[in-house]
């Protein structure tokens, strides 16, 4: 399949406020359905509401995912895939490393599934002499560790003091709002490194014109909580284009999916994400979506596995769509 990779960037750190359902909290990932979201109402702002169907329709989307720029060529990470470590016994002491790996370069994952024993449905590591620990969370190649020169890290949660507002003056009222940051360093080898993030969208050339105004204006808008103080906020973005398998007998998902009915069979190893908040259209609405559960990013699933958009509004007179479609790396 070929994939158009939008990758994001700012001027100096990158701060976001992805809300996990309660404001001094924030997600380490920007799911495909807030992508979805913040697309489409940028899309209804500047297009109106005649262009979302078929928006809706054929856009295919991951989720968003860090990347790094520095070395050679691009670092794309992607989380962790979902399916169980079998490693040789020389490696057993490492394997409680592998088991906190939260994010993988898109090389070593390729690397990594060439290890998966399709009868015992578990990756078993064939050449662990490949990957390289860039933190206790990232995995990397060998040959990208190298050009790096020394583990670092680029990313990580900071706490910013707020005040809130109560009637009752005996309330506490200030608390600590996690926010996620990505920051530019230098190695001890004056290496410059530079965090971007990016998403993958299935290459369909009639949709550029509407997607294309649409990422103009999007990265302007933003994405998440706090915009108005510079979170979720980009000053440019670049596009490459690449090819990832669409053959193969099994798939690890790049995107939250919620399965078609036929599809629920499919599902090996995955983990349930509860999905809920405020609908926002063009402005709040005081209105909660239907809560529902998708299947995490990283989830191992028997191809083909489509998924589906869900309607979540809780008025019959209002459609709220909530994105579940699956764009997924198959492998054999």
């Amino acid at each position: 399949m070929r994939v158009e990779v939008i990758k994001l960037f700012k001027d100096g750190p990158i701060l976001l406020h992805i809300g996990l359902r309660r404001m001094d909290r924030t997600s380490n990932i920007i799911h495909s359905d807030t992508l979805f979201s913040a697309l489409s109402d940028v899309l209804i702002k500047l297009l109106g509401e005649k262009r979302f169907d078929i928006f809706e329709k054929k856009i295919l989307l991951s989720s968003v995912f860090p990347g790094l720029r520095g070395t050679s060529r691009d670092i794309l990470f992607l989380p962790m895939p979902e399916i169980p470590l079998k490693p040789e016994e020389s490696v057993e002491l490492e394997h409680k490393k592998y088991k906190k790996i939260q994010w993988i370069s898109l090389e070593a994952f390729k690397e990594l599934i060439k290890g998966f024993d399709r009868e015992k449905m578990v990756i078993e590591f064939i050449s662990p002499e490949k990957f390289k620990f860039l933190n206790s969370r990232i995995l990397v190649t060998v040959p990208e560790f190298a050009e790096i020169g020394e583990e670092i890290n680029f990313m990580d949660t900071l706490l910013e003091p707020k005040v809130s507002l109560s009637r009752d003056p005996q309330e506490p009222n200030l608390y600590f709002q996690e926010n996620l940051e990505l920051y530019p360093i230098k190695t001890s080898l004056n290496k410059e490194l530079v965090p971007f993030l990016y998403f993958l969208k299935a290459k369909d050339d009639e949709l550029n014109s509407i997607f294309i105004p649409v990422l103009n204006l999007f990265i302007e808008e933003g994405i998440g909580g706090e915009r108005t103080t510079g979170k979720g906020i980009f000053d440019s973005y670049q596009t490459e284009e690449m090819d990832i398998p669409d053959r193969g007998d099994f798939e690890v998902t790049l995107s939250l999916t919620f399965p078609k009915r036929e599809e629920v069979d499919n599902l090996i190893y995955y983990q349930l994400v509860k999905r809920d908040g405020f609908i926002y259209y063009q402005k709040p609405t005081g209105l909660r979506k239907k809560t529902h559960f998708k299947i995490r990013e990283g989830a191992l699933v028997k191809s083909p596995y489509l998924g589906e958009n869900i309607d979540v509004s809780p008025r019959r007179d209002m459609r709220v769509i909530s994105y579940g479609k699956s764009l997924g790396f198959k492998f054999s």
